[in-house]
C-alpha cells in the first residue's frame, strides 16, 4: 500500500502537470509561483501531526508586491519566494462559502488523481479568483480593509493616489496598535507622510 505522504507527492506531480503549469505557474517542491510584476503564489502546506498512516494538506495562498515590501522596510526576498513572504495571504478555507479551514485527510487508500481533480477544482474555483481580482492599489487596500491590517490598507491606498483613504487607514491603524507597534507605525506614517 502506497504511504500517505507518497499519494499527496503524486497528486502534486499531477497538479502541476494537468493545471497549474499551464497557466504559467512554476513549481519548486510544494509552492508555485506565476512570475507577474505581483508574483503570485500557491503552497500546499502539510500538517505537522502527519504520520506513516494517515496525513493532512490544505493550500495557501499569496501575492508578493515588492513596493509593499520596500516602503514598509522590510528586507528583499532573497531565494525562491514562500507564501509567507507574501504581502497579501490567505487560506483557501477562508475563501469557501463556509469560510471554515479546509485540510485534506489522506490515507493510503486514497485514489491520487481523484484527490488533484479535488484541490484543482478548490484552486479553480475560488483561488485563481482571488488572485486574479488583486491586480491594482485600490483592490489590494481594500483586501487589507476587509482583513482589518489597517496600516497595509493605508500603504496601499497611498500608492493608489487615495490620501484621504489612506489617512483614514492609518489613523485606524495607531488607534488600534499594540505600545510595540506605535513607534513604528508612527515614523512610516510621516514617511509616507500620512500625518
Amino acid at each position: 500500500m502506497p504511504k500517505p505522504q507518497d499519494i499527496i507527492k503524486a497528486m502534486v506531480s499531477s497538479l502541476h502537470k494537468e493545471h497549474l503549469k499551464g497557466l504559467g505557474f512554476g513549481k519548486t517542491g510544494t509552492t508555485w509561483i506565476r512570475s507577474l510584476e505581483w508574483p503570485q503564489v500557491i503552497n500546499i502546506q502539510l500538517s505537522s501531526f502527519n504520520s506513516a498512516e494517515e496525513a493532512k494538506f490544505t493550500i495557501n495562498i499569496g501575492i508578493s508586491i515588492p513596493p509593499m515590501r520596500s516602503a514598509w522596510g522590510t528586507p528583499a526576498v532573497e531565494g525562491a519566494l514562500k507564501e509567507y513572504d507574501c504581502e497579501l495571504r490567505t487560506r483557501i478555507g477562508s475563501l469557501l462559502p463556509n469560510k471554515n479551514d479546509k485540510w485534506w485527510d489522506v490515507t493510503s487508500g486514497s485514489d491520487p488523481e481523484e484527490l488533484m481533480h479535488e484541490v484543482s477544482d478548490d484552486i479553480s474555483d475560488y483561488a485563481l479568483p482571488w488572485l486574479n481580482k488583486l491586480k491594482t492599489w485600490e483592490e489590494v487596500a481594500a483586501e487589507f480593509v476587509r482583513s482589518k491590517m489597517f496600516a497595509k490598507a493605508a500603504l496601499a491606498y497611498n500608492f493608489a493616489g487615495d490620501l484621504q483613504a489612506a489617512e483614514t487607514n492609518m489613523a485606524l491603524a495607531i488607534s488600534e496598535a499594540n505600545p510595540h507597534a506605535l513607534p513604528k507605525l508612527k515614523k512610516l506614517a510621516q514617511i509616507w507622510r500620512m500625518s
